[in-house]
């Protein structure tokens, strides 16, 4: 698990860069940059920078995550659909069910406190399959959980869904 660091010598101290916006909508073909890779938008590197790669904290191996909330279809709190993950390095991959899922897979890549992923489900109502990809923001709850908040388009509509750690 790893996350980019960019340190220009030429500034004081250290240059963080921000997470940019465009990155979220390349990934899901919306930004002028649609299809490209991250270099189209990474922090230009001035004379004298350097990439520093550090470890990333999120970790979400054997874990799994229901969701709480989504802009795509109503939550079903009794029965909703959840989350199970496998990590290996930055590699992320799982399965998910419930609600109105019948089955799902993603897989993608930890990427700071980001988890990006393609998935693919089967919907219960007509078992059309549906596939895209995601965006997600780790967030630390109070009691130690954690909430992934999630950005993703389908059919060209951009939706959030948020999961939480149980």
């Amino acid at each position: 698990m790893w996350m980019n660091l960019l340190i220009d010598s030429g500034a004081v101290g250290i240059v963080i860069p921000e997470r940019a916006e465009p990155r979220r909508h390349a990934l899901l073909g919306r930004g002028s940059g649609a299809g490209s890779d991250d270099a189209a938008i990474a922090p230009k590197a001035g004379p004298g920078s350097i990439l520093v790669v550090m470890p990333s904290t999120l970790f979400l191996d054997g874990m799994r995550f229901a969701m709480v909330s989504s802009t795509a279809s109503e939550v079903d709190s009794d029965a909703p659909t959840t989350f199970d993950y496998h990590q290996d390095g930055r590699l992320i991959w799982g399965e998910y069910t419930g609600d109105t899922v019948t089955e799902g897979r993603f897989v993608g890549e930890i990427a700071g406190a980001e988890v990006r992923v393609s998935f693919a489900h089967a919907l219960v109502s007509d078992g059309s399959v549906v596939r895209g990809d995601a965006v997600s923001r780790a967030e630390h709850e109070d009691d130690g959980r954690i909430r992934l908040v999630e950005d993703f388009a389908v059919d060209g509509i951009d939706h959030v869904s948020v999961c939480l750690q149980v």
